[in-house]
Formats: C-alpha cells, structure tokens, sequence
C-alpha cells in the first residue's frame, strides 16, 4: 500500500525541514516555499493533506488554501501559523474551510495526530469524488431543510426568513433552554448562531450540535471578536463561516446556499462526513456543559418518542 502525500508549505526552509522530519516515515513529504509551486503539485499529484503557514510574502496561506479547495476538493487542508491573529482565523474559516488550525511552536505528537487523521479521511474522500457527486445528488430524496438561528435578538432571524422563504423550516432559538428543545426535536440542517446569547458564552453549544451531526452546517454571526475562542471553534465545533455583525442581507444569503448545498452532499455522501470530525472539547467547564447538554437532549428526544 503506498504511504498517504502530505504538502508542506512555508516560507521558512528550517521550518520545512523539521516538520519533514515529523513524517518522513510515514508519508510521501512533498514541500516547498512557494505557494505557486504548491498549486503545481495539487494540479499534477494526488495529494492527502496540504499543510500551509499562514503570513508568508508571496500569498497568504488562507489565500492558498482557498485555491487548494477548488483546486482539490478532496485534499484535506491544516493551517500551521505562528501567528493568531482574528483576520487569519476568520479567513482560515471562510476561505480555506481548513480543517484544523493549529498554532506554533508546534507539539509534534498534536502535529501528527491532526495530520494522521486528515489522511485517512481525505483517502475515503479521493474515492467518493471520483463519482459524479452532482447525479448522486440529484437522486436523493431531500426533505425540507431545517435552519435553527441562535440569537437573543430576532433581526437575524427576521432576515433568513426573508432569504429563504418557504423553502425551510426556519426555528428561532433566542436561549440555550429554546435551542436545546428545538435540537431534541429532529436535527438541523443549518444553525445559524451568535457566540453570546446576553452574558452567556454558547460555544459549547455549536461543539455540541457537530458531535450530535455532523452533517449539520454551523455559520456564526456575531460583533464577539476572541481570536483563541475562533481558533476553538475551527477544531472543536468545524464552524463553516464566522460573519460580523451587523451581517448584510447578501453576504447572508450567499453563505446560506452554500451550507444548504454543503448538507445536502454530506447527506447524500455518508463517506465525505468525517470531513467535518472535530477535535475534543479542551475546556473542562465547557466539556461539562456539553454533556450536560447531550444528557438533556437524549432525554427530551426519549420523551417526544414515547
């Protein structure tokens, strides 16, 4: 069986040449300083796991990342930066989708196992791809899509039902007790969430909401701007995009079609879901919270079937 090929990007050779070290017995290291030479590879070479620095001079990782994912949708994408800086990690999010955002100086045995991971699922990627995603869709039965906004203010909602119409079920939650009764109902297709719902801090609910589905595609809009709480939610909740607030109507609609397009496929490819498989939750409070909120769902779910 021929080792699984990892991409490594930096602008820094030293870099380059630890990192080669991390996996040069288990994988084909491809690497370069150049992120042209990268997209090179990802055009001509079947490539598992591209992982980019993010501040580099002749394009930002984010940028490259961006291309990688049209480029090779089934490359599985890991930003590796010494910098944590907001505007990285919101593009991280909106433009690379990476899946996991990792930070330097780098833990080796943390490196590996995010890299170990994203090779055994771009594997299972590469082969659901070489199908014709389009015709499977389009012969699956869709029920209606259910969209979840959390948010303790109704403007936001009053928006996505303006985009989307009837085509959805559209629930607004505007407390943790509310969005936890919805999620125990039937699970959702979208949430749409702010990260403060008043004083309270509802992270722990997107982690949640992935491990129950992962399917289910998480946007955030929100004016909370934490750069490490971002970088948690990339890992930890595979948040799809983070918006600012006040979030334009347009802006709004054109990440709501994606998600809806994004479930869709998940939907009908089981295989592409472990694309979306999240980090544990590191926090220990919030580690509590999310069980206490699984308990609490498993119990309202056993009580709507009897």
């Amino acid at each position: 069986m021929s080792k699984p090929t990892i991409l490594l990007i930096d602008d820094e050779e030293r870099i380059l040449r630890s990192l080669r070290m991390l996996f040069l017995s288990n994988y084909n290291v491809r690497m370069t300083t150049d992120p042209h030479e990268a997209i090179r590879i990802l055009k001509t070479e079947k490539v598992h796991v591209i992982v980019s620095d993010q501040r580099m001079p002749v394009m930002q990782g984010s940028e490259l990342l961006r291309i990688a994912r049209d480029t090779s949708p089934a490359t599985m994408r890991i930003l590796l930066t010494g910098y944590s800086d907001l505007d990285a990690s919101i593009a991280s999010v909106n433009e690379g989708e990476v899946f996991r955002y990792l930070l330097k100086p780098w833990l080796a045995d943390d490196v590996k196992s995010a890299v170990a991971e994203a090779a055994a699922i771009a594997e299972a990627s590469f082969s659901v791809h070489s199908v014709d995603l389009k015709s499977v869709q389009a012969g699956v039965e869709h029920k209606k899509p259910r969209v979840l906004i959390i948010d303790s203010e109704e403007a936001t909602s009053i928006t996505v039902r303006e985009i989307l119409g009837v085509r959805c079920e559209i629930v607004w939650a505007y407390n943790a007790q509310m969005a936890m009764e919805e999620l125990a109902k039937q699970d959702v297709s979208v949430v749409v969430s702010d990260l403060m719902l008043g004083e309270t801090n509802v992270a722990y609910i997107l982690k949640t909401i992935k491990q129950l589905n992962p399917q289910t595609q998480c946007i955030v809009v929100t004016s909370f701007n934490d750069t490490s709480r971002l970088i948690e939610l990339i890992n930890q909740a595979q948040i799809s995009r983070y918006l600012p607030k006040p979030v334009g109507k347009n802006l709004l609609a054109r990440n709501l079609e994606s998600m809806l397009e994004r479930f869709n496929l998940l939907r009908s490819q089981p295989a592409l879901q472990n694309r979306q498989a999240v980090a544990p939750i590191s926090d220990d409070h919030e580690k509590m919270q999310s069980g206490n909120f699984l308990g609490m769902i498993g119990r309202l779910r056993a009580r709507v079937a009897a």
